[in-house]
């Protein structure tokens, strides 16, 4: 193709509409359907004077209006889908073609629009789909200034994971730090949890989900998983975006999604350790460690009235330790002693101490919030192999086991036992601490002992 100026692209947007027998401004509105504003409100994604202004003017346009305006053209004049998608593909690379040579949209990078229409349009199109900021994220100071500094090396592009354990507050520290760089986006914030309602999210539908969040309707998602990539890669070059995709499974589900922009960050969230994603894409991890006891208190203390553990911080500090210093636990912890506080905190603790107690922990009526079910999420996840060792080494010590007990405890050998353990390490089920010596939370231990009861009954099931 040879090379044209943004005046002759309008002029063959204004063709284009012509060949299809030069529908109305109202139909070509009706056709490019609804998109979604930041306040949360529907509105049309080809308002008809934004559509008269442009195709009188000379400047190029957002990619958002190109791709609207010429699949509107194209289903009006009756093309099937995967002509329409097709097509829409071509009109999309002339123009990243056409802006990658310099010609920017309008002034101030802005569409060749009033100035009236010019703010209201640039408003609706900047998505910020960031979850609320949570209220509390006691004791990662000190991670958020690494954080920053990471960010600081490599402003703009690149992808930052978050990884640790099973409630330790990836998904919240991760939140907390996209709300703390908005400004930095400026063309919007999209969010995607990988885990689904009904399991992990397939990096298809996912794609379906961020290109939602782009403007691109349902329907004209192409079906191909290629193209898909590509539609999602193509419209988020050359913008200033953060893409936040919480709770992922592994690199192979991610790596679909990264952002691919210059401008643009990518922050996954996830329990395992994605060395590949750090290997092959260069991304910046930053591990979460379980809070401090210190801090750990602060998340009860933020829940607890103060009357109610003002002569009982010695069991504040018990319940900080029974709960493994992880936020979630922490969390629904305190929330469960405040539904009930008649019964004494004192007593409360007392109760927690039994295993099966903390893997109760759940909020009534949110089956998000529930310390096993996080847990069967990873356990799930492993091997049979693994989940065997990992159900026997929760007979291990609270102070830690090595190789060789790992090993005694699953009946293997002890290059067996290293192979699994560094699998549990990979999804932060075991923890080393030092010199081959490895540690479990007491919930994860009450966790692995439930999975080794719940296999028993299974195979005296079986015998029967």
């Amino acid at each position: 193709m040879e090379p044209f100026d943004a005046s002759e692209f309008v002029q063959q947007l204004r063709e284009l509409r012509l060949n299809v027998g030069q529908p109305s401004m109202r139909r070509l509105q009706q056709l490019g359907g609804k998109v979604r504003a930041s306040n949360g409100d529907e509105v049309d994604a080809l308002p008809r004077s934004t559509v008269s202004t442009i195709l009188r003017g000379d400047k190029l346009p957002r990619s958002e209006f190109v791709s609207s305006f010429v699949t509107a053209c194209l289903v009006y004049a009756g093309q099937p889908p995967e002509k329409v998608v097709e097509t829409t593909e071509r009109w999309l690379g002339r123009w990243k073609a056409l802006y990658a040579a310099g010609a920017r949209e309008g002034s101030d990078g802005r569409a060749a629009q009033d100035d009236s229409v010019t703010e209201g349009s640039k408003e609706r199109s900047v998505p910020r789909h960031l979850p609320l900021d949570v209220p509390l994220l006691a004791g990662r100071g000190a991670e958020l200034t690494v954080a920053d500094e990471l960010y600081r090396r490599r402003p703009g592009g690149g992808v930052f994971l978050v990884t640790g354990s099973v409630g330790v507050g990836k998904s919240a520290f991760a939140i907390r730090w996209a709300h703390r760089r908005i400004d930095d986006f400026p063309d919007g914030q999209v969010y995607v949890d990988l885990r689904g309602s009904h399991g992990p999210l397939g990096s298809h539908d996912a794609l379906a989900v961020l290109l939602g969040s782009l403007g691109v309707h349902e329907g004209d998602c192409p079906a191909d998983p290629l193209r898909r990539v590509e539609r999602y890669r193509s419209l988020i070059a050359e913008r200033r975006m953060l893409v936040v995709l919480d709770n992922a499974s592994d690199a192979e589900q991610v790596r679909p999604l990264l952002a691919t922009g210059e401008h643009c960050r990518t922050v996954v969230t996830s329990r395992n350790r994605m060395s590949g994603l750090v290997a092959r894409e260069a991304a910046q991890r930053l591990v979460l460690d379980v809070l401090t006891p210190e801090a750990a208190c602060t998340v009860l203390s933020a829940v607890v009235d103060e009357e109610y553990v003002v002569d009982a911080r010695a069991e504040l500090e018990e319940l900080a330790e029974l709960c493994g210093y992880l936020p979630l636990v922490l969390r629904l912890a305190a929330v469960k002693f405040v539904d009930r506080p008649g019964q004494g905190f004192k007593n409360f603790v007392r109760t927690m101490r039994d295993g099966s107690q903390l893997l109760s922990l759940a909020l009534d009526g949110d089956s998000g919030n529930s310390i096993r079910a996080e847990l069967e999420f990873s356990y799930r996840r492993l091997g049979l192999d693994a989940k065997r060792y990992f159900r026997k080494i929760g007979h291990v010590d609270q102070t830690g086991f090595t190789l060789e007990t790992g090993a005694a405890l699953a009946g293997i050998p002890v290059a067996e036992a290293d192979r699994l353990t560094a699998q549990l390490e990979s999804e932060h089920l075991v923890a080393e601490v030092g010199g081959r010596w490895f540690t479990m939370p007491r919930v994860l231990q009450a966790f692995a002992r439930a999975m080794e009861c719940q296999a028993g009954e299974a195979r005296t099931l079986a015998v029967a």
